[in-house]
C-alpha cells in the first residue's frame, strides 16, 4: 500500500524509544558510561530514569581534558575536581536499590605516605599531601562503600597511574570489599591487600588480580573464603611470601609470574584450563589430574647451558602429561631439542592438540621432532612463526659448538617411527613467517610421512626490507608491496624526467644530472628487485608444497 508524504514523515518520525517501558530504557542507559548517561537528564523522557541505572562506570581517561600521567610529574598530589565532583554527583542522585556492576578507574596512589613510612620522617611541607592523599583514599572507600551497600556483583578497580613504579605506594583496599557475600566478579588493578583474617566472598566466582601487593598470607586467606570461585588471575603481582594457591572448586587458573617471586604452590584438583608466563622455575604445581588444556610461556631468550639438563623442568612438564591441548613456548621447543640432541629422556603427553609459537632457528627441528615422538596421540598441530633468527650473538655460537648439523638433512636422523604421524595427525596449521627454506623442508617432511593426514593449512606472511611484515595474498603468495615496487627502471625514469628540465639546470647540471641517472639505471638492471627475488622465492616454495610427495592420499595443501 502505497504511503502519503505526510504518512511517510510521521513514521520516520516516530520516537520508538519513548514507547519503551521504563525497565527496558533503565537497561539500555546502563550499557553507557556514566558520564553520557547524566547527559540524557537534559531528555524529558529519561530525566527520570537515570538515577536508576544498575550499571555505574567512571573511567578518568575518558574524562574531558584529563591528560594521562600529570599526577605521576605532579610535586604534589593532584586530583581533578571536577572528575571526583562528576562521582559525587551521580553517586549523591542514584535512588536504585540495587547496583550491579561498579567500575572506576581512577589516577590514585599513596606515595607521600609510602615516603614516610620508609624514610622514618615527614617534612613539615608534606603535612597538607599526606592529608591531601589520606582524604582522597578514605572518599574512595566511601564510594566503594556504598556500591557494596546495594548488593553489588562485579566490582572493578583500577588505581593504575601512568609512571607508578612503587608497589608500596599502591591503594589500600578496603577490607570490607573482601567480606562482600554478593560479589560474583572482582577485578582489581594497582592495589595493595592486607588481609588479617578469612575472607567472606561466598559467591565470588572469578577473581582478577593485575600488580597488586599481596601482603603476608594475604592470598591464602582471600582463597579460603572463596568456595565458589571458579577463575583466578594473577597478573605480575607482589608478593614477599611463598603463596598457596588451594581451592577445591577452581576450574581456569592464570598467572603471569614476576622474575624473583617466591615459590608458588598450587594445588586445585577441578582445574581444566591452565595458562601460565615467566618465572616457570618457582613453580610447584601437584593433585592437577583433571587439567585438560595448558600453556606454557618463559618469556626470556634461551639460556644456553651445556651443563644443565634441564630435568627440573622435565618434571614440572610431566604434570600435564593428560592435558588434551597443550601450547609451548619457544624457550620450551629448545629444551626439548637438548634432550634430543643429547638422547636425554622427554616428558610424554597423550594431548592430541599441540600449538608451537615459535621465534624460529634451526635448533628448533630437533625440538620439534623430539615433541612429535612423544606426543602419539596427536591430531592436530599448529605452528605459529613469529620472527627467525631470534638468538644473540652468544646463544648462536654456543648451540652452533656443540650441535653443528645439516638443518636440510636432519630429518633423515629420525631412526624410529613416530607414532602420531603413522596413525593419528590429521591437520596441520602453519601461521607467520613460514616461506624459508627450513620450515619448506619440514612441511615436507611431515607431507611425506604423514600417514592420515588430510589437511595442511598455511597462513604466510613475509619479510619487507624495511622489516615490516604483510600478510600474503590469498592467491599468491606475492604481497601488495612487491608489486608497487617491481620495476625499478621505471622508478628511475621517473625521477630522471622529473630533474632534467633544461629549464631549470644549468646545461652542466643537466649533463652531470643525466649521467648520474644513466648510471643509477645500469645498477638497477644489474641488482634484480629484493621483494620481486622473495617473492619468486614464495611462490617456488608454495609450487614444492602443493607437489611434494605426500603419504596420505587424502592430504589437501591450502594456501590463505
Amino acid at each position: 500500500m502505497n504511503m502519503s508524504a505526510k504518512q511517510r514523515s510521521c513514521v520516520f518520525n516516530e520516537d520508538r524509544f519513548s514507547g519503551l517501558p521504563d525497565a527496558i530504557l533503565i537497561h539500555i542507559l546502563s550499557l553507557l558510561p556514566s558520564k553520557d548517561v547524566v547527559n540524557t537528564m537534559l531528555i524529558r523522557r529519561f530525566h527520570h530514569l537515570w538515577p536508576f541505572i544498575h550499571t555505574l562506570n567512571f573511567d578518568q581517561c575518558m574524562w574531558p581534558g584529563h591528560i594521562c600521567g600529570s599526577y605521576a610529574r605532579a610535586s604534589r598530589p593532584i586530583y581533578d575536581e571536577k572528575y571526583v565532583n562528576f562521582v559525587r554527583h551521580v553517586l549523591l542522585l542514584h535512588k536504585g536499590p540495587t547496583i550491579h556492576k561498579f567500575c572506576l578507574k581512577f589516577h590514585f596512589r599513596s606515595f607521600y605516605e609510602f615516603w614516610q613510612r620508609t624514610s622514618g620522617r615527614t617534612d613539615i611541607w608534606h603535612y597538607d599531601f599526606l592529608r591531601s592523599e589520606k582524604r582522597m583514599a578514605n572518599e574512595i572507600g566511601a564510594w566503594i562503600q556504598f556500591a557494596l551497600n546495594k548488593n553489588l556483583e562485579v566490582l572493578d578497580l583500577s588505581f593504575y597511574e601512568h609512571g607508578t613504579d612503587q608497589p608500596q605506594a599502591f591503594y589500600d583496599l578496603p577490607n570490607c570489599v573482601l567480606s562482600s557475600p554478593h560479589l560474583v566478579e572482582l577485578r582489581l588493578t594497582y592495589c595493595k591487600i592486607n588481609l588479617k583474617r578469612k575472607s567472606e566472598l561466598k559467591s565470588l566466582k572469578t577473581l582478577y588480580l593485575d600488580n597488586v601487593m599481596l601482603m603476608d598470607q594475604s592470598m591464602n586467606y582471600i582463597l579460603s573464603g572463596c568456595p565458589m570461585l571458579e577463575e583466578l588471575t594473577l597478573q605480575l603481582c607482589y608478593c614477599r611470601r611463598s603463596m598457596v594457591l588451594l581451592n577445591s572448586n577452581l576450574k581456569t587458573l592464570k598467572l603471569d609470574i614476576r622474575w624473583f617471586q617466591p615459590r608458588i604452590h598450587v594445588s586445585c584438583p577441578t582445574l581444566l584450563s591452565f595458562d601460565m608466563s615467566g618465572a616457570v622455575e618457582v613453580l610447584d604445581i601437584a593433585n592437577v589430574a583433571s587439567i585438560a588444556e595448558v600453556s606454557v610461556k618463559r618469556n626470556l631468550i634461551f639460556d644456553f647451558n651445556e651443563d644443565n639438563n634441564y630435568q627440573n623442568l622435565r618434571i614440572f612438564l610431566q604434570t600435564f602429561s593428560r592435558a588434551k591441548t597443550l601450547k609451548l613456548c619457544s624457550w620450551l621447543a629448545l629444551a626439548f631439542s637438548v634432550w634430543q640432541l643429547n638422547n636425554l629422556p622427554s616428558p610424554t603427553f597423550s594431548c592430541k592438540s599441540l600449538h608451537l609459537q615459535l621465534d624460529f632457528v634451526i635448533w628448533h627441528l630437533p625440538g620439534i621432532l623430539n615433541l612429535l615422538k612423544h606426543c602419539p596421540c596427536l591430531e592436530n598441530l599448529i605452528i605459529e612463526i613469529t620472527s627467525y633468527d631470534g638468538f644473540t650473538p652468544y646463544n648462536a655460537l654456543s648451540w652452533i659448538h656443540l650441535y653443528e648439523f645439516d638443518a636440510g638433512e636432519y630429518r633423515s636422523m629420525v631412526d624410529v617411527p613416530v607414532q602420531c604421524l603413522i596413525d593419528h595427525l590429521k591437520t596441520v596449521e602453519v601461521a607467520g613467517f613460514v616461506m624459508e627454506r627450513q620450515m619448506i623442508q619440514f612441511l615436507e617432511y611431515l607431507l611425506g610421512h604423514s600417514m592420515v593426514l588430510q589437511k595442511m593449512k598455511i597462513f604466510a606472511k613475509k619479510k619487507t626490507s624495511g622489516k615490516a611484515y604483510e600478510t600474503s595474498n590469498p592467491n599468491s603468495l606475492t604481497s601488495g608491496k612487491a608489486h608497487e615496487t617491481s620495476d625499478p627502471n621505471s622508478l628511475t625514469s621517473d625521477k630522471a624526467h622529473e630533474t632534467s628540465d633544461p629549464n631549470s639546470l644549468t646545461s652542466d647540471k643537466a649533463h652531470e644530472t643525466s649521467h648520474r641517472n644513466s648510471l643509477t639505471s645500469d645498477k638497477a638492471h644489474e641488482t634484480s628487485d629484493p621483494n620481486s627475488l622473495k617473492s619468486d622465492k614464495a611462490h617456488e616454495y608454495k609450487e614444492r608444497l602443493l607437489n611434494a610427495p605426500k603419504a596420505s592420499a587424502a592430504a589437501a595443501v591450502f594456501f590463505y
